[in-house]
């Protein structure tokens, strides 16, 4: 071998080896990346709701569409509390002595809550299999399909889901915080954030902090 291979021998074995190494590199990235994930992935608390926290809830959901609606499908599981996107109610009763969230947790409505929750009109869903049906019953999608816009509109409530947010309460139990949301089609939902104060009759709603309706 003379001279001028021997360079490109060794260039090639150094190039080969930068190689190997980037490519172990973006290997054990995407792999920190991957468990980072599964360790931020929602965990469902294994505590039941509690009789105050069932009560918050009923407040939020009491006479919220009930008129408009044969069943009010509720999501079986809470949502995070959101502190970041385009509904972020991180700042939300920034006044308040707030206890800490516990990221990543969230909790399952049973059966045996409804009666609490105050209307019989609350069917429990799974809210992916409840996602599908309201794509499928999507107003805009009916209407296209030949359904007149009443009953489009109609049809897409009653195929529309509810979700509410992780409690966030102050410390000392006065005041609760969820956002809350409904949603029917692309273009059909509403929803916020409210803060509700307890008194002496039980929880009340005491202001909004955002408002969003598509």
């Amino acid at each position: 071998m003379n001279r001028n291979d021997a360079r490109l021998a060794a260039g090639w074995k150094f190039e080969a080896f930068w190689a190997c190494f980037l490519a172990l590199m973006l290997f054990f990235t995407g792999l920190a990346a991957a468990q980072e994930s599964a360790e931020t992935k929602l965990k469902v608390s294994d505590t039941p709701l509690t009789a105050e926290q069932l009560a918050v809830y009923r407040t939020v959901l009491h006479g919220w569409m009930e008129n408009e609606v044969s069943a009010i499908n509720l999501s079986v599981q809470t949502i995070p509390f959101p502190t970041s996107g385009a509904f972020d109610a991180g700042d939300c009763g920034k006044d308040l002595e707030l206890e800490p969230l516990t990221p990543g947790v969230v909790h399952r409505f049973r059966p045996a809550d409804l009666p609490q929750l105050g209307s019989d009109k609350i069917v429990l869903v799974d809210p992916e299999w409840q996602q599908r049906e309201v794509a499928d019953n999507d107003p805009g999608k009916t209407i296209r399909e030949g359904r007149s816009i009443e009953d489009a509109v109609r049809n897409g409530f009653a195929h529309g889901l509810v979700t509410v947010s992780e409690i966030r309460f102050d410390k000392a139990h006065k005041h609760a915080i969820v956002s809350y949301g409904f949603r029917c089609g692309g273009l059909c939902g509403n929803g916020g954030t409210v803060i509700l104060e307890k008194v002496e009759s039980g929880w009340q709603r005491k202001s909004h902090c955002s408002n969003w309706i598509s």
